[in-house]
């Protein structure tokens, strides 16, 4: 997996951040402010107390004494000017009104500077979001088979909100640290340059070895993504999965595997807490050392009267105020390695391309067939069809019979343009798909697969997904056709009944006749049904087999079948067998072959019937 730079990130969320440029404004505004009453803070605690209480230490006869910058000393006079009266207790009093003015500005300035850096974080990671989203629909299927759905659902969620709170958010954080920084690291430069200096180089020892931290930290942000992905998806799995789990009763196991994962994200997190909390202490530890190393150098220039003593203790106020911002910026550059390993997985999301792009021409019908012409694809290196060609005529069924993995379902991801045939092409009405929209040319199928996906929503917008502005009449009509109005009506809210998760409050037979209603609703040019009720009981199978015969009336149809009853009456049957179609006819013409189709035949329902 490549590590993406800073510098990369930085230009790819540009187009992310670009829309908030106003409020980027308004928050780097509020944060230098904020910057400046906390160093303002610090800054007049000498001058406050010296000219009120006159608390200078006195300096031997005939010595020099440096009073500081034209900075000092425009502070100084400010300081003066406000606060000192023309007695005591009015100096008393505007200190505490000077002393309670300046905390509320800075309590103020704090909180607006907070809501605005919150607005900016959440209004970015919502365009990210939004984007990945859009990104993960637009997406071949092929993207599908190669990452778990876990690791998808943990990239749009885990990986984002570590990008917000390591990346984005720290970004706010070291700004106003940086702005703090300045403006300390100024007026420490107006009290003494040689002093400063001194600070300075000391804390820049510390930066040499948290540049060597940055680079671990990096590589164990990355494998905590990882690790953390491996559980959600395991969690995403078993959840969706839970009836297979207890029917077989693995809990244990996923118990177990689940247990594996989270204590490996656990050690993962320890190792890197490890170094990130190393870093703080590391920088604290150079940062007193400056602050030594001051005293020590500020009390020679004291003894020789280089520096006067209200100046050198204003000097180490704002050094030891220093230090909270020094901290807060090498943590933050600390912490936001794991924000950069999950903004690497975020930005190659957006950055995979689809492997099937639409044409041009959004102008789709069927008005006489759609052909498959000597269609050939693989797996990788597993062939699954081999020179495959037949007609679907306007208006007539089209059944595919074959033992499993005979190439029937991937047969219909290609007439769906899930997947590009590696040989050959498919045609509509004499055009090659691939010169067709993928919108406009996939609205021409309705599709009712073995594995019904409804959402936890009502009947009726389960029926209408998608789809704007239809009516009562009309979803009544196509549940009419899917044989579904009857139970629907018997449930609770009839067509404003929420079905639960995944339609968990219905039978599967009831599921497929929702599926086949929300195929009808759209009036489509082609229905596709793949094992529509393979997975159903006897009872279930009659009702929506009979749904199925009543919607197939003068609609062209592609119906793939394992159970050869549900067929019987199509117009064509190809029997596919290792990936070609080794026989087609009508059911009886097939049976009379005794070939592939009457062994399938026989198989299920014994030798004895042949016409039915």
């Amino acid at each position: 997996m490549p590590n993406i730079t800073v510098a990369y990130l930085s230009r790819r969320i540009v187009p992310f951040i670009r829309p908030f440029l106003g409020l980027i404004v308004f928050s780097f505004i509020a944060n230098m402010l904020y910057a400046a009453v906390n160093a303002a803070v610090l800054a007049v605690v000498e001058p406050v107390f010296r000219t009120l209480f006159n608390t200078s230490i006195a300096q031997p006869a005939g010595s020099s004494v440096q009073i500081g910058s034209g900075l000092k000393a425009w502070i100084d006079g400010m300081v003066q000017q406000i606060i000192i009266g023309d007695t005591f207790f009015t100096s008393i009093r505007n200190l505490s009104l000077f002393i309670f003015c300046l905390f509320m500005l800075r309590g103020l300035l704090k909180y607006l500077s907070r809501i605005i850096s919150v607005r900016l974080e959440e209004g970015i990671m919502k365009s990210v979001r939004d984007a990945m989203f859009l990104k993960v629909t637009d997406l071949s299927m092929d993207f599908y088979s190669r990452r778990k759905s876990g690791d998808i659902i943990s990239l749009l969620t885990n990986d984002v909100g570590v990008l917000n709170h390591a990346a984005i958010n720290s970004v706010t954080s070291l700004w106003r640290e940086s702005i703090t920084l300045l403006i300390y690291v100024s007026l420490l430069l107006a009290i003494s340059v040689p002093l400063t200096g001194i600070a300075i180089g000391i804390s820049a020892g510390s930066f040499l070895l948290i540049r060597t931290a940055t680079k671990l930290l990096r590589r164990y942000g990355a494998r905590l993504q990882r690790a953390q992905a491996d559980y959600t998806s395991t969690l995403q799995e078993t959840v969706m999965g839970i009836r297979v789990v207890k029917a077989l009763g693995v809990e244990p196991t996923m118990v177990s595997r689940f247990t594996q994962q989270t204590s490996n994200y656990v050690r993962t997190a320890l190792r890197n807490e490890r170094v990130s909390a190393l870093v703080p202490v590391v920088n604290d530890t150079f940062g007193i050392l400056a602050l030594v190393g001051v005293f020590y150098a500020g009390g020679v220039a004291l003894a020789n009267h280089q520096i006067e003593p209200s100046n050198l203790v204003t000097f180490l106020f704002l050094l030891f105020g220093l230090m909270q911002p020094i901290t807060t910026i090498v943590s933050t550059v600390a912490g936001m390695q794991r924000g950069i390993a999950a903004a690497d997985n975020v930005v190659q999301l957006l950055d995979e391309q689809p492997t099937i792009v639409g044409g041009s021409d959004t102008h789709c019908t069927l008005d006489h067939a759609l052909e498959v012409r000597n269609v050939s694809f693989s797996y990788g290196t597993a062939e699954v069809l081999n020179n495959v060609s037949f007609t679907i005529p306007r208006g007539k069924t089209i059944a595919l019979v074959g033992a499993s993995g005979s190439g029937k379902s991937t047969m219909l991801d290609l007439l769906l343009r899930f997947y590009d045939p590696q040989g050959g092409s498919i045609a509509l009405d004499g055009r090659d798909i691939r010169d067709f929209d993928l919108v406009p040319y996939r609205t021409l199928f309705g599709m009712v697969s073995q594995e019904t996906i409804l959402f936890n929503d009502t009947v009726a917008n389960n029926i209408t997904l998608g789809l704007k502005d239809v009516s009562a009449e009309t979803i009544e009509r196509a549940a009419r056709v899917a044989h579904a109005h009857d139970f629907i009506m018997q449930l609770d809210d009839g067509y404003q009944t929420s079905i639960g998760d995944r339609g968990m409050k219905l039978s599967g037979g009831q599921r497929q006749r929702l599926a086949i209603a929300r195929a009808v609703v759209r009036n489509p040019h082609i229905l596709l049904f793949d094992e529509a009720t393979s997975a159903l009981d006897t009872e279930s199978e009659r009702i929506v087999q009979e749904a199925i015969s009543d919607v197939l009336k003068d609609r062209t149809a592609v119906v793939v079948a394992h159970r050869l009853s549900t067929i019987v009456n199509a117009d064509k049957i190809l029997v596919f067998d290792h990936g070609a179609i080794v026989e087609e006819g009508t059911h009886h013409e097939l049976l009379a072959l005794n070939g592939v189709y009457s062994r399938l035949h026989a198989l299920q329902f014994g030798k004895a019937d042949k016409t039915a």
